[in-house]
């Protein structure tokens, strides 16, 4: 009775992972694999032509702040230069002004003399016309003969000397003013041309600062775009990660199944059965010849998510050669990644990983190789333990040189380690 009661609960729990299998079955066929490949694979395209725009967008940005700068002091020397203009100017005004009274003093010192001149000569009309021979030949005698004669020439050199002087000084005012307008002049064209300099000047400021502001915004577009490429990426690595853990759901039912089979039929011959999922069985090869050395294990969490891999690094590990760890098939490669240096935060490339190899062992076993500089195995390749694969590098989500060695069953991560005990 007992064991008619055992075989039915078997029987009930068999039928009732069958139907979880049939549903688990339908979500995850629902799900295309290679259509959110393609799509991951665009979008790291994609991202990596985002990073590109962004580092020349930056780039000409930084060239035109500082273009902006030099034309600020251009600007600011001109206004200097300007004002010096303006000086100079103000100074020759004031000289012109002064320059202005002279020659009203010199005038009217002219007038004066003029007036004089004048003033004799009316005398010596009211006199009579005589000339100078008359005076002379009314002389007395020799003597007095003599004393007008030196008379008469003493009136006509006052009289040259007069109309001479008049004519160097009116002369004189002349050039001066000339002088002080040609000053001037020079300094108002070259005050007309430092303005027309700092209008253009100016003018290009106001043009850079306008391109300045589009490629700010540019900038801001790309980085915004760059994040929401990563958001996607992320939700189809989500996907992509709900898929393989329904994928080993399903497997983990299906052996559960197979486990209630056994089970029911030991219960006839009064047996048990245990069974082992992961075969830890074998001599896998260490997929880094020569390094050893461990910076991160497989049970080190990071946050709120444990890293499920191993670290393998040392000083002199950068281009080591990275093997094949067991046989397979070379299921997927990344080698698009221009990224290798270490940085702290995700590039973007390989959807983290970088540069990557990855082979399916069988029975649901895919080992990874990621942050590769360089990748030497095409996909679908067969591999056999020890083959080149690829080598050490520092690409994708890498702070530095290190390879990432990562072993999952049905896209559960597990230890790497179990398969060298």
């Amino acid at each position: 009775m007992v064991g008619k009661n055992k075989v039915r609960k078997l029987f009930v729990g068999i039928v009732c992972a069958a139907l979880s299998s049939v549903i688990a079955v339908s979500n995850v066929y629902a799900f295309d694999k290679d259509e959110n490949s393609r799509e991951h694979e665009q979008l790291e395209q994609e991202n990596s032509q985002y990073l590109d725009d962004l580092e020349q967008t930056e780039k000409t940005l930084e060239e035109k702040e500082k273009y902006s700068e030099e034309l600020q002091k251009q600007i600011s020397e001109l206004t200097v230069k300007i004002k010096d203009s303006n000086s100079k100017i103000k100074k020759l005004n004031k000289q012109i002004k002064e320059k202005q009274a002279q020659i009203d003093e010199r005038i009217a010192a002219i007038d004066d003399r003029l007036d004089l001149l004048k003033s004799r000569l009316r005398s010596l009309y009211m006199a009579g016309d005589v000339s100078t021979l008359e005076v002379i030949l009314q002389a007395k005698d020799f003597s007095d003969f003599v004393d007008k004669m030196e008379i008469a020439q003493s009136i006509a050199a006052y009289d040259d000397n007069l109309i001479n002087g008049l004519k160097k000084e009116m002369a004189g005012i002349g050039e001066e003013q000339e002088k002080l307008r040609a000053d001037k002049t020079s300094v108002e064209a070259e005050k007309k041309q430092l303005e027309d300099n700092k209008k253009r000047i100016n003018t290009l400021s106001s043009e850079n600062e306008a391109i300045i502001i589009e490629l700010t915004q540019k900038k801001q577009n790309t980085e915004q775009a760059i994040k929401e490429n990563q958001q996607k990426q992320q939700e189809l690595e989500q996907a992509l990660s709900n898929y393989n853990k329904e994928l080993a759901e399903q497997v983990r039912k299906r052996k559960l199944e197979q486990q209630q089979q056994q089970s029911l039929e030991n219960v006839g011959n009064g047996t048990d059965n245990n069974e082992t999922y992961i075969d830890t069985s074998g001599s896998y090869v260490w997929p880094c010849p020569g390094h050893t050395y461990l910076t991160s294990t497989f049970e080190e969490w990071r946050g709120d998510d444990n890293h499920g891999a191993l670290d393998i690094a040392d000083g002199n590990i950068y281009g080591s050669s990275v093997v094949a760890c067991w046989y397979g098939t070379v299921m997927a490669t990344y080698s698009g990644c221009p990224h290798d240096y270490g940085k702290w935060s995700s590039c973007g490339c390989g959807g983290g990983y970088g540069n990557y190899v990855m082979i399916d062992h069988g029975d649901g076993k895919v080992s990874i190789y990621g942050h590769l500089s360089g990748v030497a195995i095409s996909e679908g390749a067969e591999v056999v333990p020890g083959q080149l694969i690829g080598y050490v590098g520092s690409t994708g989500y890498s702070t530095g040189p290190h390879l990432h060695f990562e072993m999952q069953y049905y896209g559960v991560r597990y230890n790497p380690l179990d398969e060298y005990e």
